[in-house]
């Protein structure tokens, strides 16, 4: 198995994007800035509309979920080279069912591991307490211990969508894949998932979230669904997200193709 090098998949990440950034994109702009930015106008955030979600937004942020993730293999697949923007996007609607089949399984393994944890840390009432405004001590440890866990197993199956993108195989081939790619790499991937997890709090939460919930209370008051301020929020939110998600595909993808023997200069794969 090779062995990671962040600063050359950077490298690389450079160069698609200067490469093909134009193509990316589009596919960004198409599959995960558009449908977020309808949902978003359809129903505001509550800490911008003050209200609830209707329950049928559910259905929509489903929907939202399935086009995001094709849009993430569609990228990936055009940064692993020799593609179309056409070919991508049809690549990414192929593998997305395998990839979020994974990533259910992956939930569900989850919760199989992590739901005696809380019940064993927390206790019963203190799992109950997570419903009301004062959860108790122990629920609160159970919380952190749990997002610890989650954080730590994270980068075993970092690769699992970027396998999606460059190699057949269905969910459970997936997730054995991912597993795999990260031996021997294991702190590298766990040290560029800490990273992206900071860039997307600063960039995503604050800037893309809270800046412009701030901006635009002031300058529409309570925001209604498919209303102006609305749709100005949500544009300005999914843009921010969907770049941020563009070139963290990217970058994920350069990574896969290292550690999956793609050893060809990322040069080569626009030939």
């Amino acid at each position: 198995m090779s062995r990671l090098s962040v600063s050359k998949a950077w490298d690389d990440t450079v160069r698609v994007l200067t490469h093909d950034g134009k193509l990316v994109t589009s596919v960004a702009l198409a599959l995960i800035v558009l449908p977020q930015t309808i949902a978003g106008v359809l129903s505001p955030p509550p800490t911008l509309s003050g209200a609830t979600a209707p329950s049928w937004m559910s259905i929509v942020m489903l929907v939202v979920l399935i086009l995001g993730i094709m849009g993430e293999i569609a990228i990936m697949r055009l940064a692993l080279g020799r593609t179309s923007v056409g070919e991508a996007i049809a690549h990414g609607a192929r593998r997305a069912a395998p990839a979020l089949g994974a990533l259910v399984l992956l939930g569900i393994a989850l919760m199989v591991v992590l739901v005696p944890v809380l019940l064993i840390v927390g206790g019963v009432d203190g799992v109950q307490s997570l419903a009301t405004e004062k959860p108790t001590p122990g629920a609160a440890m159970a919380v952190l211990i749990l997002m610890l866990l989650c954080l730590f197993a994270a980068p075993r199956f970092q690769l699992v969508i970027p396998a999606a993108a460059g190699e057949p195989g269905g969910p459970i081939h997936l997730l054995k894949r991912g597993w795999t790619l990260a031996d021997g790499s294991y702190w590298r991937l766990f040290g560029v998932l800490m990273l992206l997890l900071v860039v997307a709090i600063v960039v995503v939460l604050f800037v893309g979230q809270i800046m412009v919930g701030l901006v635009v209370r002031t300058a529409f008051g309570t925001v209604q669904p498919l209303s102006l301020g609305a749709l100005i929020a949500a544009l300005l939110t999914s843009a921010v997200s969907g770049l941020f998600g563009a070139g963290a595909s990217v970058l994920l993808a350069r990574m896969y193709a290292q550690l999956a023997g793609r050893s060809e200069p990322v040069e080569e794969v626009f030939r």
